[in-house]
């Protein structure tokens, strides 16, 4: 693992095709003023030739990171990850228990999170403008830094996830958030004889996409810490399956694509006058 440094140019990245997955309709690509999200995660899970991540590995990625991206990543700390595994033998399965370790890397004001393990990548990031800046930058200098330090020889899944949680001081009930939220979403809170009483009701949507995407939609209506509000959480995760040979061009590409899904499954999860409310302010 050679240390490695390079530089991207952000305007050398091709666009996917500005089409979602799974025959959705495409989605506005306007920014909200009053965005929900507090939560951005891309996961990517990779056959590598290692079976450690070198501590001087983890520092390249970050000078990489750091040196293209403008965004100061101080913190270097090693994680570890639980692992179990189900061996075949002559005396029948058993299972076995392993533990991975590699880096987690964390920017100065702690809202960019990357963890680097042999077989895994996540980004996870708590402040979002828009995918071109806050995750499509990062995540191609990652893979390159991968690509060059590691030598991935295959992926197997690339997950994109959003949480997004909306609240508004003026709900105290789940029912308020009728003409908010959609319909086909609300089940139990539309109940014409307990829905008044409703004060959580944790869901989730197995959404195919096609052969190799699908989607997992987690939602609901959530008290707040004080008991008095109720918030609504939309977790949306999109993802890719099917495994294909490591190349980072076809990456992030990918991940545009999932990215295009969730915000078109986002859009498609709240009323359009309730869309329009949160785009005040978000032009651009």
């Amino acid at each position: 693992m050679d240390g490695t440094h390079m530089t991207i140019d952000p305007h050398t990245l091709q666009p996917a095709e500005d089409i979602p997955l799974g025959e959705l309709r495409p989605a506005d690509p306007t920014l909200l003023g009053n965005a929900p999200l507090e939560a951005a995660v891309i996961e990517i899970r990779f056959t590598s030739p290692v079976e450690e991540i070198a501590p001087e590995a983890a520092a390249t990625l970050r000078d990489n990171l750091v040196d293209n991206t403008g965004i100061d990543y101080p913190t270097i700390q090693q994680a570890r990850q639980q692992q179990m595994r189900i061996d075949f033998g002559s005396n029948g399965a058993s299972q076995v228990a392993s533990e991975s370790q590699g880096w987690q890397v964390v920017s100065a004001d702690g809202s960019g999170h990357i963890t680097l393990m042999p077989d895994i990548l996540i980004l996870q990031i708590n402040r979002y403008e828009r995918w071109s800046t806050s995750l499509k930058t990062p995540l191609t200098v990652l893979l390159e830094s991968l690509r060059l330090l590691i030598k991935p020889s295959l992926v197997h899944r690339i997950g994109l996830r959003y949480v997004d949680r909306f609240q508004d001081r003026g709900i105290h009930s789940a029912e308020a958030w009728r003409g908010r939220i959609h319909d086909t979403l609300l089940g139990p809170v539309l109940n014409p004889i307990f829905g008044n009483s409703v004060r959580g009701a944790q869901q989730q949507v197995e959404i195919r996409l096609d052969d190799h995407h699908g989607a997992l939609l987690r939602h609901g209506p959530i008290q707040d810490d004080s008991g008095k509000n109720v918030h609504y959480l939309l977790d949306t995760d999109v993802f890719r399956h099917s495994s294909f040979t490591f190349d980072v061009r076809e990456v992030v590409m990918s991940a545009e694509r999932l990215n295009r899904t969730a915000l078109s499954l986002f859009q498609a999860s709240v009323t359009e006058a309730y869309l329009k409310e949160l785009r005040e302010g978000g032009e651009g």
